[in-house]
């Protein structure tokens, strides 16, 4: 089932370039170093995709599979116009530190950013239509993972080699192929 991984990977991968969970890791590690930003993000990530291949697979075995497939095309296509609104470049506030370890507050910062996250929300329905749910959460999560290291690494430079408008708009136009194409029945 590489199809499902290189699905998984890919589009998590493009999607999560410039987006508010990146943003959220630069301004995070800015303030908590590297090593506990990126490994409670990458905590949270392993959560949630559980929960989304999860919900995923009992999806695939109760609802038709031409339901699901039409669904998941909306779901994509939907998001890929989505991505085309104008975005805020600003970084947001890095939570305070209180009483919480910066590991532990970058884990629940990211899972609450998350939950529900048009990524999220792709892997529920990529599980759905490939009925592989280990390959979609190893790729969708290998690319957060991905992304989040480029994130805390490079920092804001990123915005400065590609205006985020682009990555948007990259990132819009490869959830609508991919909306047409899973309608389509190609993937």
């Amino acid at each position: 089932m590489l199809e499902a991984f290189g699905a998984a990977f890919g589009l998590t991968f493009i999607a999560e370039l410039g987006d508010k969970t990146q943003i959220a890791v630069l301004a995070l590690s800015a303030r908590y170093g590297f090593t506990p930003v990126f490994l409670g993000a990458c905590t949270a990530f392993v959560i949630l995709n559980a929960l989304a291949v999860t919900v995923g697979e009992v999806l695939a075995r109760y609802v038709p599979a031409d339901v699901i497939r039409y669904v998941a095309a909306a779901v994509f296509i939907i998001f890929g116009l989505l991505s085309f609104r104008p975005g805020k470049d600003e970084e947001p506030d890095a939570p305070t530190r209180a009483r919480r370890s910066p590991y532990l507050t970058s884990l629940l910062y990211i899972a609450v950013m998350e939950l529900g996250d048009k990524t999220q929300l792709s892997l529920v329905a990529l599980t759905s239509r490939f009925k592989a749910p280990l390959y979609v959460f190893l790729g969708g999560t290998l690319a957060l993972i991905l992304t989040t290291f480029i994130g805390a690494m490079i920092g804001r430079g990123l915005a400065r080699i590609v205006p985020m408008k682009y990555i948007r708009w990259a990132s819009g136009v490869i959830f609508i192929v991919f909306g047409i194409f899973m309608a389509a029945g190609v993937i």
